[in-house]
């Protein structure tokens, strides 16, 4: 079986990790994959798959159509086996299931979100949301794979869907690369990922702030970079012990982490982060630290509360969050057991393999 992955993204986004951590478990599974991307060839050549660049030159909110048109030219002029299988962004799916489905090609909609855009471009986006799906649920052997379990409940509650056409590829951790190590001598918390202000990260120099006004000596490191950066960048130069980083390669992220000892999630309740399997939430596990953020159902773990993980509502975050760092600051023996529960869960639930595994077993249910 040869997977070809249709994907508007770009391994050079810091959202590929999905896509680089199933592509590279397929292929050493024994399966082929051929990426059709944007991307350069320079971007593929570390990695154990075939590429195909395209050309995405585009106005904003045109980007995936053009994208689209070009794969759709190049699955005409090219022959592609029909024991195929085609991994499809819901983004560029309308235009492809056509000729795939004339072809007798099987596909799968890979939805990573729904549309996230505001404004005009979100008016435009979710027309071709609800098409893509649409196909699945019109097509007997169609199927979809969402990062969540309430993301899957979204995508049936809106296009009539049924769960058992939807599956749940949630965001997994490398426990090889992310992994504890000592830790820095001073309480220290991290946030990174990207610093965008719809995150809620603008309101973490401020918990940071009042934790050191009841006597709590911490720092904060924050990694990333976003349209709040330089707001940010600004405020490490009145606070003490903020520090601001553009954003890091994995290994040199992984490694910082490991010295870390509570990870942040401060992202709000808003639709695109309760539909969510937030990435940084496994690296914080598999790096050992407890963590901290707003209560919602794109931080909650689908098998219950842990104790290693307060999650509290935004208008107790910054007051609560307060009373729990100064707990754990005057226990650094619990703090150690936290980190070493949170490394363990990781290690039980978080690896990709688990993510892995139910997409090798859709691509061989829908190719029979």
């Amino acid at each position: 079986m040869q997977i070809y992955w249709f994907t508007g993204r770009s391994l050079n986004d810091l959202c590929s990790t999905t896509q680089i951590a199933l592509a590279t478990g397929l292929n050493q599974r024994g399966y082929p994959v051929t990426f059709i991307n944007a991307d350069s060839p320079d971007s593929h050549a570390a990695h154990p798959w075939k590429h195909q660049p395209m050309s995405a030159k585009a106005p904003r909110g045109l980007q995936s159509r053009t994208l689209a048109k070009k794969m759709r030219s190049w699955l005409l002029e090219n022959e592609i086996g029909s024991d195929s299988v085609a991994l499809l962004d819901w983004r560029i799916a309308k235009y492809l299931i056509p000729i795939l489905q004339q072809r007798k090609i099987k596909w799968i909609i890979i939805d990573r979100g729904p549309p996230a855009d505001k404004g005009i471009l979100s008016l435009l986006q979710w027309p071709s949301w609800k098409r893509s799906w649409k196909y699945v649920k019109t097509n007997p052997s169609g199927h979809g794979c969402v990062v969540s379990e309430e993301h899957r409940n979204f995508v049936h509650k809106k296009t009539g869907v049924s769960l058992s056409s939807i599956t749940v590829l949630p965001a997994g951790v490398d426990l090889d690369r992310f992994k504890t190590n000592d830790g820095f001598q001073k309480l220290t918390l991290v946030y990174h990922g990207k610093l965008d202000r719809n995150r809620g990260v603008l309101l973490l120099p401020t918990l940071i702030k009042m934790a050191k006004d009841t006597g709590i000596d911490l720092c904060l490191k924050m990694i990333g970079d976003g349209d709040a950066f330089d707001s940010l960048e600004f405020m490490a130069q009145q606070y003490d012990d903020l520090e601001i980083h553009h954003s890091l390669a994995q290994d040199e992220l992984a490694q910082l982490l490991s010295q870390c000892h509570i990870g942040l999630l401060p992202m709000p309740e808003s639709k695109v982060w309760t539909l969510a399997s937030p990435l940084k939430r496994s690296e914080y596990a598999a790096s050992g630290l407890a963590i901290l953020g707003i209560d919602h159902s794109g931080h909650r773990l689908e098998d219950g509360e842990v104790e290693w993980m307060k999650l509290l509502s935004q208008e107790q975050f910054l007051s609560e969050g307060v009373n729990w760092l100064k707990m754990l600051a005057d226990d650094n023996s619990k703090l150690e057991q936290l980190n070493l529960e949170a490394r363990r869960y990781a290690e039980e639930h978080m690896s990709w393999s688990h993510s892995i595994d139910a997409l090798e077993n859709i691509l061989k249910s829908v190719s029979r």
